[in-house]
């Protein structure tokens, strides 16, 4: 009897008074890549594997950046533009954990009708996120025309109000992605001029978590990419249910969400592991992203900090 309940006493102690692991909580922004985890997190999915996951739903990946940034979130979905810039920008270390998918035609630029390419708008009005993705991809699509920023006005307009300043005529073209673009491409002669199909491979979007949360929760990584892929699997198997949901989320037809897809490719969890597993190849592709943003003055920085963005313990 008295071995029975020190035995109990024991169990109390160990296990009795531990405190529950904290929320891991996420910023997370539009975009059809990101819909997984919110599948993964309908599926239950986060929870049968043991973590402590939610989300905080914002309306640009700038929001996502600005939501870390002030401390309110411990993990943000972005594409590599935005996780690059954030150590910089005076953010805490992040690692990249994930990568979602390549940008392969889903981020475009549109224009008014009189504009049938990007030479045509040189001198116009462009709108764009211009802390983040919008102003890289700009400056993309005007190098691969001869062109640079100092050719067009660049005014920063966010997301939602795209389609509305597109309409009014207070932009000539914008920067954008799905939903939004979805929406702005309704209008009477709106039309694409330039997607990241012209850029292949330059667009990866991500999830990165702070190095103090990964620190603190080692095997964060292992299960969220086992979840991650349990969640394409679903998608894989039940792909009309799947997309309903996901389009559902993101307020668009089903139909449109599908096409959507078509746009992106998802990295599975093989592919994430070919990529995590050659580090010094992530590390270049973030070195380049910095020294463009540095060139179009969108960053400030002598790029070191991207050393060991993607080294993360447990995810071999």
């Amino acid at each position: 009897m008295r071995n029975s309940c020190l035995l109990l006493m024991m169990w109390l102690l160990l296990f009795g008074c531990s405190e529950p692991r904290e929320k891991i909580i996420i910023a997370i922004n539009p975009w059809p890549g990101y819909e997984v985890l919110y599948l993964a997190e309908q599926q239950g999915l986060y929870e049968a594997a043991g973590l402590n996951v939610g989300f905080v739903q914002v309306a640009t990946l700038s929001d996502a950046q600005r939501a870390y940034l002030s401390g309110r979130v411990a993990g943000f979905t972005s594409t590599m533009i935005e996780a690059v810039q954030v150590e910089a920008f005076g953010g805490k270390p992040v690692k990249v954990v994930l990568a979602a998918d390549y940008s392969d035609g889903g981020d475009v630029i549109l224009a008014q009708k009189d504009y049938g390419d990007i030479p045509s708008l040189k001198g116009k009005t462009i709108g764009c996120e211009v802390s983040s993705l919008g102003i890289f991809i700009l400056a993309r699509a005007l190098a691969a025309n001869g062109l640079t920023l100092d050719d067009v006005k660049v005014i920063n307009v966010e997301q939602g109000d795209g389609p509305r300043h597109l309409q009014l005529g207070l932009i000539d073209a914008m920067v954008t992605y799905p939903p939004y673009s979805l929406a702005a491409l309704k209008q009477e002669g709106v039309h694409q001029v330039f997607s990241t199909k012209e850029i292949p491979g330059e667009i990866l979007d991500t999830l990165s978590i702070s190095a103090d949360t990964l620190a603190h929760n080692p095997d964060f990584v292992p299960k969220l990419r086992h979840v991650w892929q349990q969640a394409l699997d679903y998608v894989q198997d039940h792909p009309n249910e799947a997309i309903a949901i996901m389009a559902r989320r993101e307020g668009i037809p089903s139909e449109d969400f599908r096409q959507v897809l078509n746009d992106i490719h998802l990295l599975d969890a093989r592919e994430n592991q070919a990529l995590f597993d050659d580090v010094a190849g992530l590390e270049n592709m973030a070195r380049s992203v910095c020294t463009t943003l540095r060139r179009i003055d969108a960053l400030e920085s002598d790029c070191s900090h991207v050393i060991g963005m993607f080294d993360v313990a447990g995810s071999h």
